[in-house]
This record gives structure tokens, sequence and C-alpha cells, in this order.
């Protein structure tokens, strides 16, 4: 029993010491450019568009460059830096990574502009979880949202969203199919 105890031990620590090493010195480049395609066939199979103009590695992850996303919505950003949570991601058995951007503009009709931001994003089998979501431009979203995978559909949610004045008139309009709700002069995505 004893012996079982060291040998399971000694793998574990190498595993841990591998997936560590792993992390440090991958090619973050190269690794960038495998997600961006699988991303990219991913998306055209649900009927959505992607264009990027490059991947650059970083320290601890990749950064893909004027990354554009078109489908229902049109959203852009000027950048977007992804640095994968491995360890975080062993524990939840899930993918997590922290995922900032720069320039982040959504068009549904008209340009919204959500400026630079940051969300911490967890992909579950059946749901994927965008946590500590905060945005800082005109538009701005503070919260939580998760999306239900198996119909790509908002699942739960409770972020502030910050509007400019001219806009207020059409909230009403999303509210038909977004569960916002209005407290005094602030809105909010929610969903229990």
């Amino acid at each position: 029993m004893k012996r079982i105890l060291i040998i399971t031990a000694r793998v574990l620590i190498f595993l841990i010491g591998f997936t560590i090493a792993l992390y440090y010195f991958a090619d973050w480049r190269s690794i960038g450019k495998f997600a961006v395609s699988a991303a990219h066939s991913r998306l055209e199979r649900i009927g959505m568009r992607m264009g990027y103009s490059d991947v650059s590695g970083e320290e601890d992850g990749f950064t893909i460059g004027n990354l554009t996303l078109n489908g229902a919505a049109n959203v852009s950003f000027g950048s977007i830096t992804i640095r994968p949570g491995i360890i975080s991601s062993i524990l939840s058995m899930g993918a997590v990574c922290d995922i900032s951007f720069k320039n982040c503009s959504v068009r549904l009709g008209q340009s919204m502009n959500f400026g630079d931001g940051r969300v911490l994003l967890t992909a579950g089998r059946n749901e994927i979880l965008l946590e500590n979501l905060s945005t800082n431009g005109e538009f701005s979203l503070n919260g939580y949202i998760s999306i239900d995978t198996s119909n790509m559909k908002l699942g739960r949610a409770d972020a502030r969203i910050d509007i400019p004045e001219s806009f207020a008139d059409n909230m009403g309009m999303i509210q038909n199919f977004m569960p916002l709700v209005q407290e005094g002069d602030k809105w909010y995505l929610r969903r229990k």
C-alpha cells in the first residue's frame, strides 16, 4: 500500500511539473494560431464569419489583432489577449482563461463603443460563463453572463449596463427580447 502511494505521488509530481513547464515554455503564437483556426471553423458551422490581422505570442498567452465577428451582430476588437488558466482548467475540468480586450465595438443597428475590458471565461460542457466582466466605453457592462451552449441562448445573468443618454429610448425595444430591468436611471441584464 505504501509503495502504491509513493508511485502515485511521483506520477502526480511529474504531471504537475510537466504541465507547468509546458505552460511556461509553450510556443504561444502557434497555440494562438491553432485556437483561432479552430474557432474560425466552429463559427462558420453556426453561420458566423470571423476575421483577424495577426496572432502574436505573449508570455503566458496570445494576442489576436483586429478581430471581427459577423453574425446577427457585428463585433470588433482592436486586440484581444487570451491567457489560459492551466491550473484552474484542470481543477474545474473545463477551459478557463482570462481575456482582456481593447477598442471593442458592437454593431446592432447602430455602433456601440464598449472600449477596453476584461472577462474571466469558463467553458463547461453545457455552459459558457463570463465572470468579472467589465468594460469602460460609452456603453459598459459590469457583472456576469452565462450562455447555454445547447441552444446558444442567454442563461443566467446579472450585469449592470451603462448607456449614453442618446440610446435610452432604444432600451424599451431591446427589453422585448432580452431580460433587461430598469432601476432608476440604471439598466441591468438579469436572469436567474
